[in-house]
């Protein structure tokens, strides 16, 4: 059944400015202990297809990375788009020419670029920002003044067509592990960067079948490696990329949701481990070990046919009710060679987030943007434990809608609930978009702070901090 979402389309339709300015419309006040960059990504389409913004589809969309920057009680958001080739040669030919998920283009090029549009997550790392989309390769811009710096191929290792938007970081090591993914055999491509940026490990892995890989989990030792009951038809031709992949994502109601746990040294073997249940995951939370277990929680779709109708049909204003996802807790017994998994809450949730210093390691909490049944998702925002139990829950406000949720410690030696949850939310009774800043102890409290943008900005899923402290030159 699809209902109308109220504003999904409105929340979602671009607005092609690039900002530069200090936030003077605050409610309340800015906790001095922020000090560094939430980086932000979205779809922003600068030059529309014939069909408006209604034709894109849920994907789509020109990357658009905002960073606000927090200094001494202060704020300052800076926005520039992220001019790939493709980005570049679209304001040229000043009309949609490169097609997409959801539109064909208006006008068809002799000798077009490949439609790279880095709209999905922003992530400083080894010294860089990366702007990803796991349709293409990473794409570099400069942290401080976020001018464009060009597409990376993983220092001449890359193994495929693309990387994951949702690389994992480990906190102690500085190692970050990031997946890629292709129609084609083999499927999968696993990738180690150092903390210094250059990149130690680039290897495929063997998979089951050739699923969306959308992001993988971390554990101090292993890498678990989440295979849906989703599959992509590439046809009797194949397939050129994960583009075209995604257009022929098919439903699996005969494949059970599997689990690769590989060893993170190179080459390491994997282990599979099969659940009972046709499901699906794009997001986890987190991972870790103990006593020869690994324990992850993630955020489950429970029905393929109506998450890939959801897909196709979000960003044009409707949602198929049965396709929510919910909070789940996996355990992998390696003694014994055992899955299981435990729905934790009934509350559809999505992007989970926790304290990234935890990352890979033992956690106690979580975070995640909620929906209600009916009204769509990212209605608010819950604080979680790791055994499910839910200790606080925004209200749900009519026509407003919240982000994913990123935790900042309150000092890095700080407890791992101390800090701040920073997470946009859209108001669309005012057709604004607005920072809250949350005591990530009582998260249903209200903000410290709300910073209202002097524009409104499409609707941001995914972002990150970046303390100034660790990135030195940022925030400067």
């Amino acid at each position: 059944m699809q209902v109308p979402v109220p504003n999904l389309l409105t929340i979602m339709r671009p607005n092609p400015v690039e900002s530069d300015y200090s936030f003077t419309n605050v409610e309340g006040h800015i906790p001095r202990e922020l000090n560094g960059t939430l980086y932000r990504n979205a779809p922003n389409q600068n030059v529309l297809p014939k069909g408006g913004p209604g034709a894109l589809h849920l994907f789509d969309g020109d990357g658009h990375v905002s960073a606000i920057t927090f200094e001494d009680g202060t704020a300052r958001i800076r926005s520039r788009y992220a001019k790939t080739p493709s980005f570049i040669r679209e304001q040229q030919e000043g009309l949609f020419c490169l097609g997409t998920l959801g539109a064909d283009a208006d006008v068809v090029l002799e000798d077009p670029p490949p439609n790279f549009q880095a709209n999905t997550n922003a992530v400083f790392h080894g010294g860089r920002l990366w702007a990803m989309q796991e349709t293409m390769p990473p794409f570099f811009m400069d942290a401080r003044t976020l001018e464009s710096q060009g597409v990376w191929d993983y220092d001449g290792q890359m193994l495929g067509s693309a990387s994951s938007a949702h690389p994992k970081i480990d906190p102690k090591t500085g190692q970050m592990i990031q997946c890629g993914y292709q129609p084609q055999a083999p499927n999968l491509q696993l990738y180690v960067i150092e903390a210094d940026g250059n990149v130690s490990q680039a290897e495929h892995v063997d998979v089951p079948w050739a699923s969306k890989f959308h992001e993988v989990a971390i554990t101090e030792n292993y890498v678990v490696i989440p295979v849906g009951a989703v599959d992509i038809d590439s046809g009797p031709n194949g397939s050129p990329g994960p583009l075209a992949g995604l257009k022929a994502l098919r439903a699996r109601p005969d494949l059970n949701l599997r689990f690769g746990i590989k060893s993170r040294d190179p080459g390491g073997p994997v282990r599979w481990f099969e659940t009972p249940s046709s499901h699906y995951i794009f997001h986890t939370g987190n991972a870790y070990e103990m006593n020869g277990t690994i324990f992850m929680d993630a955020c489950t779709f429970v029905d393929m046919e109506g998450m890939i109708e959801n897909l196709k049909h979000l960003r044009s204003g409707h949602a198929d009710v049965r396709s929510g996802s919910y909070l789940y807790r996996y355990e992998f017994d390696l003694n014994q060679g055992t899955c299981t998994a435990t729905q934790l809450s009934d509350h559809l949730a999505e992007l989970p987030r926790i304290d990234d210093r935890q990352l890979g390691y033992e956690s106690k909490f979580g975070y995640a943007s909620v929906g209600k049944p009916g009204a769509g998702t990212f209605r608010g925002l819950i604080k979680y434990t790791m055994s499910g139990e839910i200790l606080a829950e925004q209200a749900y406000i009519e026509d407003q809608f919240v982000s994913e949720p990123v935790f900042v410690p309150r000092s890095q030696d700080a407890e791992e609930d101390d800090g701040f949850i920073l997470a946009l939310r859209y108001d669309a009774s005012g057709d604004r978009t607005g920072l809250d800043i949350l005591d990530a102890r009582e998260i249903d409290r209200e903000p410290y702070a709300r910073l209202w943008l002097e524009e409104r900005t499409p609707f941001s899923v995914h972002g990150s901090w970046a303390d100034a402290t660790q990135t030195g030159h940022v925030g400067s």
